[in-house]
């Protein structure tokens, strides 16, 4: 700290001996003319005010300050000066400011206008320096004076008689001051950058652009906008004071907060930091709109967030953040010098050489020992990455013998858990062949459901014509007996027996009382009955061979509607009182390759459940009814064989739907259904590469439809 002091004292000697070098001796210089300077009371003052209206115009009392204090809204102010008897020939009117934007000079004598000289627009460089003066050489030795001012921004209006030597002597002394600071400025500038890069720092990015905000903001100032090519006559000339003073107010504000780290350390003056950035903002927004003075006023305003920086930096080392000694140091110089500043602006302190050039030093200060501040932040982070490197070994070391620990630890619980999942295991694979044995019999007992269901329908059909062959069968033996007894007798008859007439009386007796023509007629029908009665059973049993083909998982050629009517062979004993069975079969199918026992039972089972459905709804068994229909489509761009079969059942909702094909889920009573069928349907089907579409509406009935690739 104390270097820093010694540092900052330096710089300020260095400074004031430059000064004092290039500025006149003491009490050489000629005084300010406030006191003889007296306001003008004008309705509507105009730049163009003529002269008649200057000298009837009333007459304010002038000013004890040396310099007066113009606190105008951007309006014009006109003054009367009162000159000095002596005033001699080459001497000029200094008006020691830039930041008058507009000026008019009038000089009479005896109620005529001599000379009328108009200055407009600020920041332009003029003959003798950055500041205006008007040659007050006339031909009367005692000119009455007028002044008209006009700025978009409060001044003060610090007014001498000097000499051109003099003036150019001032103007030099600023010039090589301003050289000498913008070069000061230039190496912060570099030397911050370059950090920037180097360590990637943010604090250094808000620090250059705080140092481009405080450099620009005392360069438009002191009027060397005209460096820039601006002037206030253009829009931009106009603003560029209050812009630059906006963007170094906003600049200045983010580095503090980055620096001191102001978020996490001092919470309370990061929020009133933040509340400064929003005057800013409508500062900003009011100097577009074109409100100069009101814009300057609340520019100017958070301004006062630098006499919160010392507390906050207070703050900030107390928590831990040893460079913010250094910015409060260069704060409070900083401070000094905008009050010594200010003093001077309301005639607290002389206006003088050191008093005008107070901010410029103070910025030059703080610049200095901010970047001292920031070059400290490397030996911290140095510091600091040596201590988090020494930790973090620390914690490695930590870390390993916790790892080892816990892989000891976790070994034995992995051996334990090892035992305790291989003794689950074994539980779960016992609990996997329970259920598999029970998948098994379930499904062993849905064949077993169908084998009985095909055995009643076998034992139902093939009795019909069985029962018939066997009633044919005895009364054929009965006629047969009859038919028997008459060859017996007419084998007994000899050509030489005397009674033949007699026993071919009594035969043909016989004949007659046994109607022989109508046995003969009954034993052609019984004999066409049993012929029937075998070709039915050839059927039933050429039905059966086809539903019951075991192809195993071979695939083969077959006729779809061959397998359904197999199917409703042996269904249709068990259907012919129960439902209303439509069948309609199209000709010439293509034949489609599959394994026909498989599809048998997919056709039996959809069948039936069909059949069911219509059971289910109360409806007389005429209007049950079943459709099975097949058809062949051209389908992407190939032939498909069809299969609909439909019901006018009871229907399902869209939940019952979504679930019909889940294994064991079934909407009949306990007892009357596994839950397997439409499982073990939709896996057929799925072998077969055929396609299955469900339409269902409950109360309404459903339809199954298959599509088969042929």
């Amino acid at each position: 700290m104390r270097e820093v002091t010694k540092l900052a004292g330096f710089l300020v000697a260095c400074c004031g001996l430059m000064l004092t070098s290039c500025s006149s001796p003491q009490g050489g210089d000629a005084p300010f003319l406030g006191t003889r300077v007296n306001r003008l009371v004008i309705e509507n003052p105009q730049a163009q005010t003529d002269l008649t209206t200057l000298l009837r115009a009333e007459r304010l009392p002038a000013e004890s300050n040396a310099v007066p204090a113009l606190m105008n809204q951007d309006e014009w102010n006109w003054m009367a000066i009162d000159l000095l008897d002596d005033l001699e020939p080459g001497q000029y009117l200094d008006v020691s400011t830039p930041a008058i934007d507009s000026m008019v000079l009038v000089i009479a004598s005896g109620g005529k206008e001599l000379k009328r000289e108009e200055m407009f627009g600020s920041g332009k460089r003029h003959a003798l320096g950055n500041y205006p003066a008007i040659n007050l050489s006339v031909p009367d030795v005692r000119p009455q004076l007028f002044i008209g001012v006009q700025s978009g921004k409060p001044l003060t209006l610090p007014l001498r008689i000097r000499t051109a030597q003099e003036i150019r002597r001032d103007t030099t002394t600023r010039d090589l001051f301003f050289t000498f600071y913008l070069g000061v400025m230039a190496v912060m500038l570099l030397y911050n950058g370059f950090l920037f890069f180097a360590v990637e720092d943010k604090s250094y990015l808000y620090y250059v652009l705080f140092l481009v905000g405080v450099a620009g903001s005392q360069f438009m100032l002191e009027g060397y906008s005209w460096v820039l090519g601006l002037d206030s006559t253009s829009w931009l000339g106009a603003r560029i004071v209050h812009a630059v003073g906006a963007f170094s107010g906003v600049a200045t504000i983010l580095f503090v907060q980055q620096f001191l780290d102001m978020r996490r350390k001092t919470p309370k003056y990061f929020r009133w930091f933040n509340v400064f950035l929003g005057l800013y903002g409508i500062g900003a927004v009011t100097l577009l709109f074109g409100n100069l003075n009101l814009s300057y006023a609340l520019i100017n305003l958070p301004a006062m967030a630098a006499f919160l920086v010392i507390p906050a930096s207070i703050q900030a080392k107390r928590q831990g953040q040893p460079s913010a000694n250094i910015l409060m140091v260069a704060f409070g110089a900083f401070l000094i010098s905008v009050t010594v500043f200010a003093a001077k602006e309301f005639g607290m302190l002389p206006y003088n050489t050191y008093t005008t050039y107070a901010m410029p030093v103070g910025s030059m200060i703080i610049v200095v020992l901010l970047s001292i501040a920031l070059g400290d932040r490397i030996n911290q982070f140095k510091r600091e990455t040596a201590k988090a490197r020494e930790e973090k070994l620390r914690v490695s070391r930590l870390n390993e013998q916790i790892v080892l620990e816990q892989n000891q630890q976790l070994e034995r619980r992995v051996s334990e858990r090892t035992e305790a999942l291989e003794e689950k295991n074994q539980t779960l694979r016992q609990a996997m062949s329970e259920l598999k044995l029970t998948q098994d019999q379930l499904i062993q007992s849905e064949k077993l459901a169908s084998i009985g269901q095909l055995t009643a329908g076998i034992a139902h059909e093939l009795n019909n014509p069985i029962n018939f062959v066997s009633s044919s069968a005895q009364s054929l033996r009965r006629d047969f007996e009859d038919l028997n007894q008459v060859l017996a007798q007419v084998s007994a008859l000899a050509p030489g027996d005397e009674e033949l007439g007699k026993r071919v009386q009594a035969l043909h007796e016989q004949i007659q009382s046994m109607d022989v023509a109508f046995t003969l007629t009954e034993i052609e029908e019984l004999l066409s009955g049993i012929e029937d009665g075998a070709q039915r059973t050839a059927e039933i049993v050429k039905g059966l061979r086809i539903f019951s083909r075991m192809d195993g998982d071979a695939m083969t050629s077959a006729d779809v509607n061959e397998l359904i009517e197999s199917t409703l062979v042996i269904l249709r004993s068990s259907l012919k009182d129960e439902v209303n069975l439509v069948v309609e079969l199209a000709s010439d199918l293509n034949v489609v390759e599959c394994q026909p026992g498989k599809l048998n039972q997919v056709f039996m089972n959809l069948i039936t459940n069909a059949a069911q459905a219509t059971r289910m709804k109360d409806l007389p068994a005429a209007d049950r009814l079943v459709r099975v229909r097949t058809r062949q489509v051209m389908l992407e761009d190939r032939p498909w064989v069809q299969v609909s079969i439909e019901d006018n059942g009871v229907g399902m909702t869209e939940e019952t739907k979504s679930q019909i094909f889940d294994p064991f889920f079934t909407t009949k009573d306990v007892g009357e259904g596994t839950g397997l069928g439409l499982s073990i349907v939709r896996g057929i089907l799925d072998d077969h590469k055929a396609k299955l579409e469900i339409e269902s509406q409950e109360g309404q009935g459903s339809t199954f439809l298959m599509s088969f690739p042929a």
